[in-house]
């Protein structure tokens, strides 16, 4: 049942308008980001051998173009997630999965599933413009392989944020109000300096600081924990919700 939710979230968001401008628009800009960046990596070559350890190509564009590009997934991610309950509550077609066999587990994940797919997607074209040098310079396929498991586990991350304000909500742009505003939060949490102890802590929660790693070819635990435990919280958060409404008959 999971799997035949996917298929329709999935079918869903590939036959709707807004899937093709969004994913034309980051088309866009990942051809501009890749071209900007590898004029500038081959003008500073001179500057590069005189290093003792110059960075690679690969290693030059995971940092330069792949990192900024997941700031772009999480604002654009839940643009996905928002219209997954939203829509079903402001069409009254919620009752529908309610009266139905599936369990709200399935509902949840089946549809994260189907949204996750398209996202993962995009991702591979962000990704795959490496692949374009090929012919022209060795790829280093660690770093790639880091930074896309990087890129693709903030996007589900992003996702699973925007699906839980959807369920929360029958408004779409109040969901995607709320999703981005905690996003940009924990965004921010990383750039801000703390004295004590106790407060740096908080810092630890920043997205920023989880991400980095996975640019440089670190796959470290906490990082990808950290992500996994997020997809999974709001996941969590996403189901309490609709059980509370089944159980109050909405």
């Amino acid at each position: 049942m999971i799997i035949t939710i996917a298929k329709h979230q999935f079918l869903t968001l590939a036959r709707s308008a807004q899937t093709w401008m969004i994913a034309a628009i980051l088309a866009l800009l990942f051809g501009y980001l890749f071209l900007q960046q590898l004029e500038t990596f081959l003008n500073i070559q001179d500057q590069l051998s005189l290093q003792d350890y110059p960075v690679g190509l690969s290693g030059y564009m995971s940092v330069r173009y792949l990192q900024p590009l997941a700031l772009a997934f999480t604002f654009v991610a839940p643009l996905f997630g928002m219209r997954a309950f939203s829509d079903e509550f402001s069409r009254h077609t919620y009752a529908l999965w309610q009266s139905s066999p599936v369990s709200t587990a399935a509902l949840v994940l089946g549809k994260f599933i189907g949204m996750s797919m398209v996202m993962l997607l995009l991702v591979l074209i962000a990704v795959g413009m490496l692949f374009i040098m090929i012919s022209f310079a060795p790829i280093d396929l660690p770093i790639v392989f880091s930074a896309a498991t990087g890129l693709a586990l903030c996007a589900c991350a992003s996702m699973a944020c925007g699906l839980f304000f959807s369920s929360m909500t029958r408004h779409n742009v109040v969901a995607i109000i709320s999703s981005l505003a905690l996003l940009v939060l924990l965004w921010l949490l990383g750039s801000a300096s703390f004295g004590e102890l106790p407060i740096q802590a908080i810092s630890q929660l920043s997205i920023a600081s989880h991400l980095s790693g996975f640019f440089q070819g670190y796959l470290q635990s906490a990082d990808v924990a950290y992500f996994i435990l997020m997809t999974l919280m709001f996941l969590g958060l996403t189901v309490v919700r609709l059980d509370s409404l089944r159980q109050n008959g909405y």
